[in-house]
């Protein structure tokens, strides 16, 4: 992907999830918009599943948007051929039968031999490890797609965490939480404070006497992963994640914050020469995913003229 280093976010969550301990608590990541929480997951969740030999979904992303999913996607899409896993998308961008061919494998049909699809979903397997899905298009295949299931996933990670908790979305939270849970008892104190560690250029809050722990358990559980750049503190509301020891990752106190490595540039000139700048300036940045323009009002022009 071009990259020579890792953001800070990326750095801390590596180091949480990879090597001994790894995985040992849930993770809660509050870090601002353009600083690299997808990546941030991701590497560790493909590095995690880059050693399973049968293909099963083991992995599901949840994002409130198509638009947003569509760009996790590219970004599991550039790492995880690598070390032969696959993933898929289900966002309601094409037909739930075209979804449904990408996401199950059915099996091989011998010669002159013509099978009742409803006599081989026990044989139906999963064509993704990783699964990248809107709400409403994941509770249409969990409720009507033969073969799909959550029975195997390890981590879920759930992305615009604040947005996707106000929103009941189909109750998918419940439903995925039901299909995927254990006998293992899960921990959120309501009443503990935050202890603060620094944590490189990011600061990490542990919860009050949960420091460490709980390795090598004998059976594996749904490692969950929530994150936002506005991720909330309220424990009745994370509270529903029914997150297992849960370790809240942040950037610093202040509620909003702009990325360390984010550029900004202004350009000033003459009224009538604005359309032919703006032409130019989109021409130049054309492939960029996001300009964001701002013109300054009249009275704001002429005073900085006169500077």
């Amino acid at each position: 992907m071009g990259f020579s280093s890792l953001f800070p976010v990326q750095v801390a969550v590596w180091q949480e999830t990879i090597g001994p301990g790894a995985f040992e608590r849930d993770l809660c990541i509050n870090s601002p918009t353009g600083s690299g929480k997808t990546l941030a997951y991701a590497l560790p969740i493909v590095q995690k599943l880059s050693t399973r030999s049968v293909k099963c979904l083991r992995a599901l992303v949840v994002l409130p948007t198509r638009d947003l999913a569509m760009q996790v996607k590219e970004v599991f899409a550039a790492i995880a051929p690598a070390v032969g896993l696959s993933v898929g998308l289900a966002v309601g961008q094409s037909s739930i039968a075209d979804e449904i061919s990408e996401l199950i494998k059915r099996p091989k049909l011998e010669a002159g031999i013509c099978y009742d699809p409803e006599d081989v979903t026990c044989e139906l397997q999963s064509s993704v490890d990783i699964l990248v899905a809107t709400p409403g298009r994941l509770m249409d295949h969990i409720n009507s797609t033969k073969g799909f299931t959550l029975e195997h996933l390890c981590y879920l990670v759930v992305d615009e965490t604040d947005r996707l908790l106000r929103e009941a979305y189909q109750s998918w939270l419940p439903t995925v939480l039901q299909f995927t849970q254990s006998n293992e008892e899960s921990l959120f104190p309501l009443a503990n404070s935050f202890l603060s560690s620094t944590f490189g250029s990011l600061k990490t809050i542990r919860r009050c006497g949960v420091e460490r722990g709980f390795k090598g358990k004998p059976h594996p559980r749904l490692v969950k992963m929530v994150l936002s750049a506005t991720l909330t503190q309220d424990p009745s509301k994370l509270a529903q994640l029914n997150l297992h020891h849960p370790l809240l990752m942040t950037t610093g106190k202040r509620r909003y914050q702009l990325p360390e490595k984010l550029e900004s540039y202004k350009l000033i000139c003459e009224s009538n020469l604005r359309p032919l700048y703006l032409v130019a300036l989109l021409q130049e940045l054309g492939e960029e995913k996001c300009i964001k323009i701002k013109e300054y009002s009249g009275l704001q022009h002429q005073s900085r003229r006169r500077r």
